[in-house]
């Protein structure tokens, strides 16, 4: 396992460890709103935690948003090729939004509804076209 690794799964493990012990938790130092700078990013990519699968229709997503600025739930069906809009939570963005969760972020998208009061995500200060960037990046170290 490398350091990286390591230093990951003991971030994870370390509030898990101090509720054991007893321990008073420390205040946490990711603010609650997040910003998604680059290390943010780097460590919310972590392969300990998003699975290539999700990576990869991370990676359309966030590329789609990156360029038009939103994407609606049947676009997103088309573009990951999934069975229809209710299958889009368990294969991008349920991942997604349990790993924001863990790091005390919000996601990375705001959401909004359509005419036909369908989902459609849309970028959020200009996020997507550093997830894109960063996405790209883990794919290039994994060698998916």
């Amino acid at each position: 396992m490398t350091t990286d690794a390591l230093r990951a799964l003991a971030r994870e493990l370390a509030p898990l460890i101090a509720e054991e012990l007893g321990l008073e938790p420390r205040s946490k130092s990711r603010p609650s709103h997040g910003r998604y700078d680059e290390p943010t990013i780097a460590e919310f990519l972590s392969p300990l935690h998003l699975g290539d699968s999700v990576l990869l229709r991370a990676r359309a997503f966030f590329k789609q948003l990156a360029k038009e600025g939103r994407v609606g739930s049947l676009e997103l069906v088309e573009l990951l090729e999934l069975k229809g809009p209710t299958s889009i939570p368990a294969n991008l963005t349920n991942p997604l939004k349990k790993r924001a969760a863990r790091l005390g972020l919000e996601v990375p998208w705001e959401e909004t509804a359509d005419r036909e009061d369908r989902t459609v995500w849309v970028d959020r200060d200009g996020i997507a076209a550093r997830m894109v960037d960063a996405i790209n990046e883990e794919i290039r170290r994994r060698g998916i």
